[in-house]
């Protein structure tokens, strides 16, 4: 049976792909090798932006449904100094959802949008004729191997992508894993009055606190690469040692379990894959990856699969494959290329010196001083940060000055 897409992994950029390339009227498989609901390697953390394209895709309430909270605030810490600010203009906010159930809702909507979905199954090799891909040869993990036809090959199947390596997708702007990191579920932690997510810089690492449903929150750390080996060879000791000497943990985490082990891993590499080839595309962390510090991922893999499903559903209504698949390639790279960067100067800063922290206690220690600085700020940031930068914070900038008062009160 022939498909107009195959579709190789079911997670958030499989099927979010799936979803709206089946709300079109294509013919969609999507197989997978592991069995859904189940956990995967994630920050897990949607911001405002992530969370309005669940709700572009008709999935926000299911997800929500499950009791996951709304993140209504940021709270940063420079060491022990503390800046907390709201989590995006009035009525936005974020959420960070378990994959076990964010995966679910999305290949669920998929499915009733009239795609096909085989979990338990995964892709040995692809099929090649004339130059081009043309469908996959599968395994179920109870059966035997057997050919699928598809117009279209899509490797939404992770960092270590098989699609990407049988097609020999090229990598550029590669940049080597930077910072270790490892997270775990606690239940018991003592919660702030609003939902917040929570951010600690100090000690050459940087720690997180991600608010899921109640009672229930993920807890990460980026470590050096220096510290990997001892690390590691006790984990949970090392992590929750850490993470109680963060400003205001020790007290929070002190009735706190953990859910299972910790889940860690050296690094996390960086880098844009070439996103198609003839018959073939990547979406997802199998076409541009990068360190998870700044929490994008999931919303990065979202509008991927946007601009990948536009641009497929105009090749199967007739238009070429090399002009279309080409401009979503240059639409893809403009459309990350500000995050990508901005994510590998955040992640390659290192904490700053003892003096200068000194600079930010004495303005914070007084009120007033605090104030002078809100007020020079907006004159200030044009002299230290990138264009690029600048012009996302304009647009934000309106949104929260035009924010309706009433939607501000709705908001809390």
């Amino acid at each position: 049976m022939g498909y107009d897409v195959l579709v190789v992994g079911a997670r958030v950029a499989g099927s979010s792909l799936a979803l709206l390339l089946a709300r079109r009227g294509h013919r969609v498989l999507v197989i997978d090798r592991d069995e859904l609901p189940s956990d995967t390697l994630s920050t897990h953390f949607m911001n405002a932006m992530a969370v309005d394209q669940l709700a572009a895709l008709g999935v926000l309430a299911d997800v929500e449904a499950a009791g996951f909270r709304r993140i209504t605030r940021t709270r940063t810490w420079v060491e022990d100094c503390c800046f907390e600010g709201p989590a995006g203009p009035a009525g936005a906010y974020s959420l960070a959802p378990r994959r076990n159930v964010l995966d679910s809702v999305l290949i669920d909507h998929a499915v009733r949008a009239g795609a096909e979905f085989a979990q338990r199954t995964r892709a040995e090799s692809l099929i090649q004729e004339d130059g081009r891909v043309a469908g996959a040869v599968v395994r179920p993990l109870e059966g035997q191997p057997h050919e699928v036809r598809a117009t279209v090959v899509v490797g939404a199947d992770g960092r270590g992508s098989r699609v990407a390596e049988w097609v020999g997708a090229e990598r550029y702007l590669e940049v080597p894993a930077m910072r270790p990191a490892y997270y775990g579920y606690y239940h018991g932690l003592e919660p702030l009055p609003e939902p917040a997510l929570e951010m600690w810089f100090g000690g050459d690492q940087i720690g997180f606190v991600f608010p899921m449903r109640p009672g229930e929150d993920c807890i990460a750390l980026e470590i050096q690469p220096e510290q990997f080996d001892t690390f590691r060879s006790s984990p949970r000791e090392a992590f929750e040692e850490r993470v109680r000497a963060l400003p205001g943990l020790a007290r929070r985490l002190s009735g706190a379990e953990l859910e299972g082990r910790l889940m860690g891993t050296r690094g996390i590499d960086n880098f844009f894959r070439r996103p198609y080839g003839p018959g073939w595309a990547l979406t997802g962390d199998a076409a541009y990856l990068k360190d998870p510090s700044t929490g994008t991922g999931v919303g990065d893999a979202l509008r991927q699969s946007a601009m990948l499903a536009e641009a497929l559903d105009a090749v199967l209504g007739g238009a070429g494959w090399e002009e279309t698949l080409s401009a979503f390639h240059r639409q893809r790279d403009a459309a990350m290329m500000p995050a990508y960067q901005a994510t590998l100067a955040h992640t390659r800063l290192r904490d700053q010196a003892p003096e200068q922290v000194a600079w930010t206690r004495t303005v914070l220690c007084s009120p007033r001083l605090t104030r002078a600085l809100a007020h020079a700020l907006p004159g200030l940031l044009p002299s230290v940060l990138p264009p690029e930068a600048m012009a996302g914070l304009a647009g934000l900038a309106r949104a929260f000055a035009t924010a309706a008062p009433e939607a501000a009160v709705e908001a809390r």
